[in-house]
């Protein structure tokens, strides 16, 4: 990393922090993964897209335009990291006296610039001390408050039974630590104030900084950064009086490194305060406590451990994938920072951050994270303990859903063979990861492999859970599934049939599962050859669909459309050519006038008014499907290009060759430039072109 790649990650953070947004906010207005933006945010030169973006996004309007113009200056320099300075030549005799009085301001306004870069970086660890201290001083004054409801206890106790030294021992106990509680409080509110003015004169010198940075470049160029960072002070515990309260004790040792800890900060920003105001901080007055936010979530005021996972699994309760990762995340990186990164706790809840922030729609920031708990549950807990596993299966999952199946599958070949070692080939996870790897292996276009590792899954799973279970019928289904992918329709028709046997009885005729399994029935039986039989199976279908889920639910109209496509290959062009006229009006208004799915359907029903008779029909539909898909796809997309096809062929079969000969000249071109000469559709339109240059030669 280059010394202006840093100074750009610094930049962009800082925009971050002054807009109060989250990574996995910013993740999906930039479109970029929560794991790349910090990766580009540590210091790697980021692209140029993602540099204006995040400017967009994270800047007020008033001042967007500046912020941009420096963000690309940042991004140049740090492309182009500067080479040494050449020698100036010799300024002429008479202008010796002005370059003097600029070397002179240069080196006034850098010592200015040192200066102010060595106060913001003592306010921001300051600031960052101030932070660490809120929240240790918060599970302070709550252990405070049980401490104080113990002894309470105790007191009451020893009140019933008269005993009086124990009582006023008792008594003693409890005023210490209802006089700790205020202390820790009062710290509770100086750490906060400081965090406060810290943050407040560190954005103050930083529009300073930037004004002398300026300043500094138009006077001599660019200049190192030399930020200053203090050390971190932490006093040594004083030991425990075994002999007094041991406890009330260590807490007086606490309450005064927190003290110091306050006392040191409060020293470093008056003296700060005093140099860029001329007055010191004002001393905070004491004050309810409202928790300011904390940095790892802008939005959210501070809240405890044991409220933070409340909140996180209210949020997970209802489904809220978005809110319960962002509060997952929170709770682990403050459980991280206060019970340290390998307590039991922290790996939970950096598993619930992983898994919700898969729910929120962030696959692949979900398998990097549980990439990384893999490792740590295995350092932690042994390669072959139960959560290091889990973690494992996890990672395959989201690494498929990220869009890598083949990655996925080898994750989860090794997961099998390490499940079955641990867990035994009967067990339930075992028969997972088996489920898992079969279905990955046809992702990753291997059906025929995953047909027979379904097969083999298929009778262990009747073994072991019985052949009613939802497992068993659900490995059933992709075996068929695969089946069908692999070449072998009429097989996949046959298991299909028997598989809805079964899941009618099972779950019934109207559950999504029998309704699916019979829409793939008759799509395996049409295209097994008997296109007549799965129009007749889809009219069926669609009616029991229709009743269970409504009209406009996808799968009674995406089994609408099959009914269509089958009709007309059973003979009957002119009733398809009818029914995609109604399913066009019904995809465009559940999904949209331009959805793929609409413009398929009318692609579908200018075809078939074609071959039901009326070319000229045909040809007027496809120019208007011609626009539309330029449009929503592009002039090079294959369903552009074969809807071109389509309409110079209706062009010609309605009586104007040479219209059908001027399109496809245009079209011959187009494919050519895009498939290549010698593609099988380029080909196809070379040879309609000389049809119809003949027939208008003819003519």
């Amino acid at each position: 990393m280059n010394t202006h790649a840093g100074l750009l990650a610094e930049f962009l953070r800082l925009r971050i922090d002054e807009s109060g947004k989250t990574l996995a906010v910013l993740s999906k207005q930039v479109g970029y993964s929560t794991s790349q933006l910090s990766t580009h945010l540590s210091g790697r030169i980021p692209p140029h897209d993602l540099v204006i973006g995040l400017i967009a996004v994270t800047v007020p309007p008033a001042l967007r335009e500046r912020r941009e113009a420096e963000a690309v200056r940042l991004l140049w320099d740090a492309e182009h990291p500067p080479r040494a300075a050449a020698r100036p030549l010799l300024p002429a005799q008479g202008t010796t006296v002005s370059v003097a009085q600029v070397q002179a301001e240069q080196l006034q306004v850098y010592e200015r610039l040192t200066r102010a870069l060595e106060q913001e970086g003592q306010l921001r660890q300051a600031a960052e001390n101030s932070a660490r201290l809120v929240w240790v001083l918060l599970g302070m004054v709550n252990t405070l408050e049980d401490r104080v409801r113990q002894l309470a206890g105790e007191r009451d106790r020893l009140t019933a039974d008269a005993a009086g030294g124990a009582l006023e021992a008792a008594r003693r106990r409890i005023g210490r630590a209802e006089e700790q509680k205020a202390t820790a409080e009062s710290e509770l509110v100086r750490a906060r104030e400081k965090q406060h003015q810290a943050e407040e004169l560190a954005d103050r010198l930083r529009q300073e900084i930037e004004v002398l940075t300026d300043a500094l470049d138009r006077l001599r160029g660019e200049g190192a950064s030399p930020h200053d960072h203090l050390p971190n002070l932490a006093a040594a515990s004083p030991a425990p009086d075994e002999e007094r309260d041991a406890a009330a004790d260590d807490i007086d040792a606490a309450l005064a490194r927190a003290t110091a800890v306050n006392d040191q900060d409060a020293d470093t920003i008056d003296r700060i305060s005093t140099e860029i105001t001329g007055c010191p901080a004002p001393t905070p007055q004491a004050q309810q406590l409202v928790p300011d936010n904390p940095l790892t979530s802008p939005d959210t005021a501070n809240k405890s451990a044991a409220q933070l996972q409340e909140d996180a699994e209210a949020a997970a309760g209802r489904g809220d994938g978005p809110e319960a990762a962002r509060l997952y995340g929170v709770l682990a990186a403050l459980s991280s920072a206060y019970l340290g990164p390998d307590h039991e706790d922290v790996l939970a809840s950096r598993s619930h951050h992983a898994y919700w922030v898969s729910k929120a729609g962030d696959p692949a920031g979900a398998r990097d994270l549980h990439a990384a708990l893999v490792t740590d549950f295995a350092r932690v807990l042994g390669a072959d303990h139960e959560y290091t596993l889990i973690s494992r299966h996890h990672h395959a999952d989201c690494t498929e859903k990220a869009g890598d199946p083949a990655g996925a599958r080898d994750l989860h070949t090794t997961l099998v063979t390490d499940r079955t070692r641990v867990l035994g080939p009967d067990h339930a996870d075992t028969l997972t990861s088996r489920h898992h790897h079969a279905y990955c292996t046809g992702k990753a276009g291997d059906p025929a492999g995953a047909r027979d590792l379904y097969a083999a899954l298929i009778t262990d799973r009747t073994r072991v859970l019985g052949p009613d279970h939802a497992n068993t019928l659900s490995s059933r289904h992709h075996h068929a599934y695969c089946t069908e992918k692999a070449g072998d329709p009429a097989g996949a028709r046959d298991l299909y049939a028997a598989l809805i046997t079964d899941r009618t009885r099972v779950l019934g005729p109207d559950h999504a599962n029998t309704l699916t399994s019979r829409h793939n029935h008759a799509y395996c039986t049409g295209e097994g050859g008997d296109p007549a039989g799965a129009r007749d199976l889809y009219a069926d279908v669609i009616s029991d669909l229709t009743r269970a889920f409504g009209a406009d639910h996808r799968y009674a109209l995406t089994s609408r459309h099959q009914y269509a496509d089958y009709t007309e290959k059973a003979g009957d062009p002119a009733g398809a050519r009818d029914l995609y006229a109604d399913i066009v009006t019904d995809f465009a208004r559940a999904f949209g006038a331009d959805h793929a799915d609409t413009l398929t359907s009318r692609h579908n029903h200018a075809y078939c008014t074609e071959k039901a008779g009326d070319p000229a029909g045909a040809r007027d539909l496809y120019a208007d499907i011609v626009t539309d898909l330029v449009r929503v796809l592009g002039a090079d997309h294959a369903d552009t290009l074969s809807s071109r096809h389509h309409h110079a062929y209706c062009t010609g079969k309605a009586g104007d060759p040479a219209g059908a000969r001027d399109l496809y000249a245009a079209l011959v071109t187009d494919r050519t430039r895009v498939l290549g000469p010698d593609h099988a559709d380029t080909l196809s339109s070379r040879k309609e072109f000389d049809h119809w240059k003949m027939k208008a030669a003819g003519a």
